[in-house]
């Protein structure tokens, strides 16, 4: 930084007591004047020595105009006297009296230019003496400051002769500034209203507003006016401005103020982003023809008008919809009018909000209830809404037709217990009315008997649902009093039915017992080998369906069996129906819950089959054998398994390829069942395992 110069040296000569001066001048040289005019008189010419009074009267009307013309009269008469005694000739005395006029006009012209100039000299005097501004004259090379007036050296608590003869840098704070600033000036003449900053006597710092002109001579003459008060006073109001903005950016609605021209003067963010402009771009612009519709625009404007000019009596309320470069959106909110300190109102401050959702909504929601009241009167089921205590505050038509009761006399008047068919008579599943609020969830159905205007019974079907954010009810009721009835008639019928089939089946295993007990005293009197086989077997067979049917008897569904139970016993009486040596365990691993007849009938006479042609081959030789039986339900098919530990399958073994009566009878009736056979052989053991498409239930 350059280090600013320091300038020094004595105060200017330029006031300094001349009245004394001035009066021994015009006393000289008027004396002079009268020695030459004698002296030329002496010696016989007197053509120029009457100029010589030119010099007393220039001094006299330039110095004190006031006494120039009496003083130049004197003169030109004295000079009248001098001569006119001594010309010899009438054209002398001529030129005597023209030389006198010429002295008193010289006199009497300058007076009055004098005078005008020293009113001219005095309103300056004036003007730079009494101007609220600072006044001061530099010289235009150096600087140096020639004359400043009381009102500037006030200002940096100087005196004037403090600084007269001084440099300007000696108050101007950045004397880089000065010098740039006065290098400019050298060269446009003029400038104005340039601020500054100059140091006062005490070394504080002050803000001035400067303008310079060119002076008389070799001088500028600089004007300053002290801002400083006014500097801070704007630092204070644009520091209250962002205070102010602050809170309103941190408002969480719209705010923004309109002035009487129409003009917005201030906005907040929220506004802002709520118009889609920055805050910038909306300051100025006409809030009318910019943002509000046309077809509310004549409305408001004559609104707003009203409120500027104190005459409006509507409320401070207001919503429409405003234009923004995405669409129009919706804003509601009031206004307060601004006043001035004089009282009139110059503006009006709009605190508004975007209530575009909220309006879509509650229009959706008209046409929501809109809906919901012509489905609610046009549905299939008698409705009704029904408050907490169980009080009907809306019922539909078809409970009207159900009940017997008109709306008039139902809604608001009766509980929904005053339709219970006996008094107080809570069923199963039902809503308890007036105790605590059934939760969000599921609807909740329930049957029960109510009673009509009449008095007769109707079983209705009931399902009520909470309605959300209320402590209300939707209850739609359907009469399923004809189906209730149609019901038991059915069900009398099932009972009849199922009595029935329980006979068929008892009876058809009876008829199975006897025809087994049958093949059983046949086979005592029969000494052939194979053909007691055979009739065993036969026999088997017929117990094994015999089976089936017993267990459908007993079972209290007459159209499934628990195979897990059945297969048990089954395998257990096969086992029991041969004299063995080996002793053969069972293993059982069924999961199944429940097998219908058509394939529990199949799968035991299949299993018969195996496990009788498990006893015979597989187990010769031996003390102990395995048989395992497992079925899942994999999918949508049975996985029915039948293996034993004994002596097992030889390689070539192929189900379809015997002719024996047992295999043909797994084959057909695995094919009965849509099934398939998958056989391990070639090892210890064998194994079957039939895949069973379940039956749909």
């Amino acid at each position: 930084m350059q280090d600013k110069k320091e300038y020094t040296g004595g105060p200017s000569n330029s006031r300094r007591k001349t009245f004394d001066i001035w009066f021994a001048l015009i006393i000289l040289f008027s004396v002079i004047s009268i020695a030459i005019i004698y002296f030329g008189i002496s010696i016989g010419t007197t053509n120029l020595t009457s100029y010589l009074f030119l010099i007393p009267i220039i001094f006299v009307a330039n110095r004190y105009p006031e006494r120039g013309i009496a003083f130049s009269f004197i003169v030109g008469l004295l000079l009248v006297a001098i001569y006119y005694p001594l010309v010899p000739t009438l054209e002398d005395a001529y030129l005597i009296f023209v030389n006198s006029v010429v002295l008193v006009g010289t006199g009497t012209v300058t007076s009055l230019l004098s005078r005008e100039l020293s009113k001219e000299k005095g309103r300056y005097e004036s003007i730079f003496s009494t101007s609220q501004a600072g006044i001061l004259l530099v010289d235009k090379k150096t600087l140096e400051i020639k004359e400043v007036n009381d009102r500037f050296a006030r200002m940096v608590s100087f005196s004037p002769k403090g600084l007269e003869g001084h440099s300007l840098g000696l108050i101007w704070e950045d004397f880089t500034e000065m010098e740039r600033f006065f290098s400019v000036i050298a060269d446009i003449q003029a400038a104005s209203d340039v601020e500054t900053q100059f140091k006062t006597r005490n070394g504080k710092t002050r803000d001035f507003l400067i303008s310079v002109g060119v002076g008389y001579g070799s001088t500028f003459v600089l004007t300053a006016t002290d801002i400083t008060d006014r500097k801070i006073a704007e630092k204070e109001r644009e520091q209250e401005r962002i205070r102010a903005q602050t809170y309103l950016n941190t408002a969480g609605v719209m705010l923004f103020v309109v002035r009487s021209d129409h003009l917005i003067g201030l906005v907040n963010n929220k506004c802002a982003e709520v118009l889609g402009f920055r805050e910038a771009e909306l300051l100025g612009r006409n809030w009318f023809e910019n943002f509000v519709p046309r077809e509310y625009r004549d409305m408001q404007r004559r609104r707003f008008n009203a409120i500027i000019s104190g005459s409006s009596t509507i409320g401070d309320e207001f919503e429409h919809p405003v234009m923004t470069p995405k669409g129009e959106r919706i804003i509601a909110g009031h206004f307060t009018p601004l006043r001035e300190g004089s009282g009139l109102i110059a503006s009006v401050l709009f605190s508004a909000e975007d209530v575009t959702e909220a309006r879509q909504m509650q229009h959706e929601l008209i046409i929501s209830e809109e809906n919901y009241r012509t489905l609610f009167e046009a549905g299939s089921a008698a409705t009704a809404i029904l408050e907490h205590d169980g009080t009907l505050s809306l019922v539909n038509s078809r409970f009207e037709r159900m009940t017997g009761y008109s709306k008039y006399e139902v809604e608001g008047r009766m509980r929904w217990n005053d339709f219970l068919y006996r008094e107080g008579e809570m069923q199963d599943g039902m809503v308890p009315f007036g105790g605590e609020p059934l939760g969000a969830g599921a609807p909740i159905e329930y049957e029960m008997r109510i009673k009509n205007r009449k008095g007769e019974p109707r079983d209705i079907l009931v399902t009520t649902s909470p309605i959300p954010q209320t402590s209300r009810y939707v209850t739609s009721i359907l009469d399923i009093t004809r189906r209730k009835q149609s019901e038991d008639e059915l069900r009398a019928s099932l009972k009849e039915k199922e009595v029935l089939l329980k006979e068929v089946h008892h009876r058809v295993k009876n008829n199975m017992q006897v025809i087994s007990s049958l093949v059983s005293l046949q086979s005592d009197k029969i000494a052939d080998k194979d053909m007691l086989e055979r009739l065993r077997e036969t026999e088997n067979r017929v117990k094994s369906m015999a089976l089936v049917h017993e267990s459908l008897y007993q079972s209290e569904n007459l159209a499934e069996i628990d195979p897990a139970k059945y297969l048990k016993i089954l395998a257990e009486e096969v086992i029991s129906s041969y004299a063995l040596e080996t002793e053969v365990e069972l293993e059982f691993d069924i999961d199944v819950d429940l097998l219908d007849i058509d394939t529990a009938l199949p799968c035991g006479l299949i299993i018969n089959e195996l496990v009788s042609n498990s006893l015979k081959h597989g187990f010769k030789g031996r003390k102990h054998g395995v048989i395992s039986i497992a079925m899942h339900e994999i999918g949508s098919e049975y996985l029915l398994t039948v293996k034993d530990d004994g002596v097992g399958l030889p390689p070539d073994f192929d189900v379809t390829a015997l002719d024996s009566l047992g295999i043909r009878l797994i084959n057909v009736l695995t094919r009965q069942m849509r099934g398939t056979i998958t056989i391990e052989t070639g090892g210890p053991g064998g194994s079957f395992t039939f895949h069973i498409p379940a039956q749909k239930k």
